[in-house]
């Protein structure tokens, strides 16, 4: 009989595990067993759907039973791999011996934190909700904003050890197939010990030669997710992450914020223009003052150079080497600020920065101009925050060229980054679209933000199979 085959296998599998409970009742002649594991159940839960119930049956039949338990999520197990996954999740496994009554009923402990606004993710105005931990909570966030039978979620397990479940959401009128089903066939084919995070399942969703820039998103709020299943983009929740990541993913996502979209159009063009200058002279601040110190000088006017000249005049390190000690040591300190507890981070930010500097150019180490180009530097990169290691790289590099080749160097260097920026791709996606390729409808939503009213069309950037989003006529 099925239930015995099931009950036995999982006896031996739980040999040595105490937290494996066996509850029996026994009625005319027949037996059953409530299994369940001590730490992933609730014994409240256990009490209400299944030992006060089964107390009180009054035989134990197939047709009894069904009748008997109530629970709205029992569940026909219908074989041991399937018993022991419900297991390992929580679930209790009702056993009649001598038959195939096997089903199971959901039990399980919740251990998710409440919902909060994200701390990565907080915004004046707008929804203050975030993922959590759990995907069930996560996809009820998402249900919650979606109600419509088009919103789908296809549920996979990844993971040899951990069996984590991973949710693959999408609109089935929005999105394209051939996306959806090749994010699910990358996802199924992945061959691992564990997945604990939603960082693992990212790297196996973007290409192995991805440098410099990532192309997948990471979102912490549900309105922002909800947001662009609407363009036809698909959504994967894991289990266990508070993080969703969501593709294909352009390189424009990174200029927009959170709270775009709850401030006046003009306003949010105006922000998203200052970011993308703030972050070029971030990356470029460095090199030009060092290729105009060593090979250009007389670009820079002379009432400045006299000013740098006086400044620098005692340094002991050539230009080069004094920009990248200073990129360098706010670097670290911008490591250790991230790696100490909270308190003591504040405080070591803000005295680090100010006593190191202050040293430094005091003892003759350093440069003031230097030092400030490179404390602005540093602040810059943050306008654009799930990129600053990755920025910071790369101002570390086009530093270098600057100081070996002048300016003609940073050129090079930029011109390098963008042609490979331009060749890449995000599941069929061009990465920096809509300006190459250019794309006019979808540079309404940019770095200009029209207002919702005037942006009828989805972007066609991302493939989808409905591109239009508003049909409602000017009045």
């Amino acid at each position: 009989m099925k239930a015995d085959y099931i009950f036995q296998q999982l006896k031996k599998e739980y040999f040595d595990c105490q937290e494996f409970r066996v509850r029996t009742f026994e009625k005319q002649g027949k037996t059953l067993h409530v299994v369940s594991l001590e730490t992933m159940c609730n014994d409240d839960k256990i009490s209400w759907y299944l030992t006060t119930p089964l107390s009180r049956a009054k035989e134990l039949t197939s047709k009894c039973l069904s009748n008997t338990l109530a629970s709205c999520s029992l569940q026909e197990v219908a074989n041991f791999e399937q018993a022991k996954q419900l297991l390992a999740n929580g679930n209790s496994l009702v056993l009649l011996l001598d038959s195939d009554f096997a089903k199971s009923v959901d039990t399980r402990t919740t251990l998710s934190r409440a919902v909060v606004e994200p701390p990565t993710s907080m915004v004046v105005k707008g929804p203050r909700e975030g993922f959590v931990e759990d995907l069930k909570n996560n996809v009820t966030l998402l249900r919650k904003r979606l109600k419509n039978d088009d919103f789908i979620v296809k549920t996979l397990k990844v993971g040899k050890y951990t069996n984590t479940e991973v949710a693959v959401c999408f609109i089935k009128s929005i999105a394209i197939s051939d996306t959806v089903n090749e994010i699910i066939q990358r996802i199924s084919s992945i061959d691992i010990d564990g997945i604990v995070d939603s960082n693992y399942v990212a790297t196996f969703l973007q290409p192995q030669k991805s440098l410099l820039f990532r192309r997948v998103g990471y979102v912490e709020k549900p309105d922002i997710v909800t947001a662009k299943l609407l363009e036809g983009r698909v959504a994967i929740i894991v289990d266990g992450s508070p993080i969703v990541l969501t593709v294909p993913y352009l390189f424009v996502e990174d200029i927009q914020n959170v709270g775009d979209y709850q401030i006046n159009p003009e306003v949010t063009t105006f922000s998203r223009f200052f970011r993308v200058m703030a972050v070029l002279l971030s990356i470029l601040l460095p090199s030009i003052y060092v290729s105009l110190q060593r090979y250009n000088y007389q670009i820079i006017p002379l009432t400045f150079l006299v000013t740098i000249l006086n400044a620098t005049e005692n340094i002991p390190f050539s230009p080069l080497a004094e920009m990248l000690f200073v990129i360098i040591m706010f670097d670290v300190l911008r490591e250790a600020t991230l790696l100490m507890p909270q308190a003591a981070g504040t405080a070591l930010s803000l005295v680090g920065a100010v006593v190191l500097g202050e040293a430094a150019i005091k003892a003759g180490l350093l440069g003031a101009p230097a030092v400030m180009i490179g404390a602005l530097s540093g602040i810059g990169l943050y306008n654009m925050p799930d990129n600053t290691l990755v920025l910071s790289l790369l101002r570390l590099v086009i530093t270098f060229l600057g100081g070996y080749m002048g300016l003609f160097g940073v050129i090079v260097a930029m011109l390098g980054v963008l042609a490979y920026g331009v060749s890449l791709e995000s599941f069929g996606t061009p990465y920096f679209a809509p300006f190459a390729p250019e794309i006019t409808n979808d540079r309404q939503d940019a770095i200009l933000l029209k207002p919702l009213n005037k942006r009828k069309l989805r972007p066609q950037s991302i493939k989808n199979v409905n591109a239009t989003r508003m049909n409602q006529n000017e009045k």
